[in-house]
């Protein structure tokens, strides 16, 4: 019996503490591993350096070489045992072989361990200095996330004095951030140059970037609220500078206001309008681009104040907008005025119409009834023509005193002497317009009904007598020779207007016929409309022998000028048929030869 044998109690109970303790390690070794490349855990470097000691610790005999000799030969010899035919029952060798088993899959279990130990002891020490510039950095990043959230929280200043403390706030923000600059500079080369390394921790890459995004929100949202804090200040300072400045021209205009008054003097009333109305605008652009700029820094206040300032600041706009109120009275004021002195300078330019209708009409009766040589058919002409003037002058005179007394109202007249003067005026040119027109009237009534006859006949013929002599000088004289269709279309028209003006002073003529007529006693002068009838007569007959040629001209070139346009077309089509009618084409050509030959022929007889 051999020692093994003699001792196998023995040397099983050493090989089972053993075979524990080896167990017991490579579950202490998978767990700190595992530790180790946790990824969902950052630990403190202090954490992490005593698990990369605890690791150190466990590694310092990863081999195990002697253990592990050691159970491979006891291995060895427990599976000798088991095979000894001699040796214990079968139970005993059931129990060995599992032991066998149980050491085999130990041995393998180290095996496997082995290469993901010795890797993670190459990461451990990368991982520390991860670690380590993890705690590094926290501090400035914890920094610059309480900017970044400094600079976004909500605030709503409600007046310019916490505005500024908000400013202060903001500057200060901004003096913590660009303090951290040499900080995180430094962080950000060490953690670029580290990223760089093998074996990095995973985190670290996460975390730089987290790093360089922090600090770049923070400086851009410090500037941006501080930005936006420093418009602000300037929106509430314009705010407070354009609500009180807005009171100057408003005041201004209700001062205006109260002086505003009617004038009488047409001429002077417009000056003081224009005058009111430059004033008005000047002061209405002014409280109109205030009010624009208050309404603007409102909208911009109004989003930082919040909604508990609103209630306080549509009051002080509202208040703004009630004062403004004055440039509508103002307006509709100096509108009523205006409308006023427009009535009031109508009446008066009829009034000085009248006046300067009566002053010569007076004149020229005077004249007219004195001359010594006018021909009593003249100063009859004369008295008449002026008697129809009257008929239209004086039914002008009832609306005009209607429109006066209504401009100028008792009240008007009490308080003011230039009213007094302007309604004396238009009395004077009333009662001086009256007189004339009965002057006239006199005079017109003193003509008797033969004398009015013979004037009527004797002013048509003398003013009839001119055109005749020119109408026969025109029908004498030879018509143009048109050289193209709108030639003769003008001449055409110009002798259908002449014959137009010979049917016009036939009328006239039979007027002057009727009115010599009419007379009572037959005048013994000469009939002058006898002896410029037939003259009309013979200009007449030329006039429209003249139009029926021309007309017969233009008829046939406009024929021949629509016969030309059809020969083209039909000459255009020929190269895309296959067999023209010839015939056809002979038949337009023929016709365009004798109308051509014909419109020849009329321009030579024009």
């Amino acid at each position: 019996m051999t020692f093994w044998q003699e001792n196998y109690g023995f040397v099983k109970e050493v090989y089972d503490f053993r075979l524990a303790k080896y167990q017991e390690w490579m579950d202490n070794l998978e767990a700190i591993v595992s530790k180790v490349l946790c990824q969902n855990v950052q630990y403190t470097y202090k954490e992490f350096k005593i698990i990369q000691d605890s690791l150190a610790s466990l590694c310092r005999d990863l081999e195990k070489e002697g253990m592990k000799e050691w159970l491979d030969m006891m291995l060895e010899k427990v599976a000798m045992r088991a095979a000894d035919e001699g040796g214990p029952s079968s139970r005993d060798k059931e129990l060995r072989n599992a032991e066998k088993k149980k050491l085999q899959a130990l041995i393998e279990r180290h095996d496997k361990l082995m290469p993901g130990t010795i890797e993670t002891q190459e990461k451990v020490e990368m991982y520390a200095r991860c670690y380590a510039y993890g705690d590094d950095m926290k501090p400035t990043l914890k920094t610059l996330e309480e900017m970044r959230h400094l600079s976004s929280k909500d605030i709503h200043p409600h007046n310019m004095n916490m505005v500024d403390e908000q400013i202060e706030k903001a500057e200060k923000v901004i003096t913590t951030v660009e303090n951290s600059k040499e900080q995180y500079e430094e962080l950000l080369k060490r953690g670029q140059k580290l990223v760089k390394c093998n074996n990095v921790a995973p985190f670290l890459a996460g975390l730089l970037e987290k790093l360089e995004k922090t600090w770049v929100e923070a400086n851009e949202r410090s500037k941006a609220r501080l930005e936006m804090l420093s418009n602000s200040a300037k929106d509430w300072e314009t705010y407070d500078e354009m609500r009180n400045a807005i009171n100057e021209p408003i005041e201004k205009l209700e001062n205006d206001y109260k002086k505003y008054r009617k004038f009488y003097d047409p001429v002077m009333f417009a000056k003081k309008l224009a005058s009111k109305k430059q004033v008005l605008e000047e002061c209405k652009k002014q409280c109109e681009d205030m009010h624009a700029a208050i309404k603007k820094c409102y909208e911009t206040i109004i989003v930082l104040a919040g909604d508990e300032k609103k209630e306080f600041l549509d009051k002080e706009v509202a208040e703004v907008e009630e004062k403004m109120q004055i440039i509508g009275k103002c307006e509709k004021k100096l509108a009523s005025m205006t409308e006023y002195n427009d009535k009031l300078t109508d009446a008066v330019n009829r009034c000085k119409a009248l006046s300067e209708w009566a002053t010569p009409a007076n004149s020229k009766l005077k004249e007219v009834c004195t001359s010594d040589t006018l021909t009593p058919e003249n100063r009859v002409k004369e008295i008449l023509l002026l008697q129809e003037e009257a008929h239209k002058q004086r039914p002008l005179l009832e609306p005009l005193g209607v429109d006066f007394k209504a401009l100028l109202t008792e009240e008007d007249l009490e308080k003011s002497e230039t009213a007094k003067s302007t309604l004396v005026e238009f009395e004077d040119t009333k009662k001086f317009v009256n007189e004339v027109c009965d002057e006239i009237e006199r005079e017109a009534t003193s003509i008797s009904t033969d004398d009015r006859l013979y004037a009527d006949y004797y002013c048509i013929v003398k003013e009839a007598m001119p055109w005749v002599e020119q109408a026969e000088t025109n029908t004498k004289t030879p018509l143009p020779k048109p050289a193209t269709l709108e030639d003769a279309l003008g001449i055409l028209e110009n002798l259908q207007g002449f014959d137009a003006t010979c049917v016009e002073n036939k009328g006239k003529l039979e007027e002057a016929a009727n009115a010599r007529a009419s007379m009572e006693k037959p005048s013994n002068t000469e009939n002058l409309v006898e002896k410029l009838t037939p003259r009309w007569q013979e200009v007449k007959k030329v006039t429209e022998e003249r139009i029926a040629k021309i007309q017969t001209l233009v008829s046939t070139w406009q024929e021949l000028k629509a016969t030309t346009e059809d020969l083209a077309v039909k000459m255009s089509e020929v190269p895309k048929q296959d067999e023209p009618n010839i015939e056809e084409l002979e038949k337009v050509f023929t016709s365009m030869k004798d109308l051509f030959a014909k419109k020849k022929e009329l321009v030579g007889s024009v």
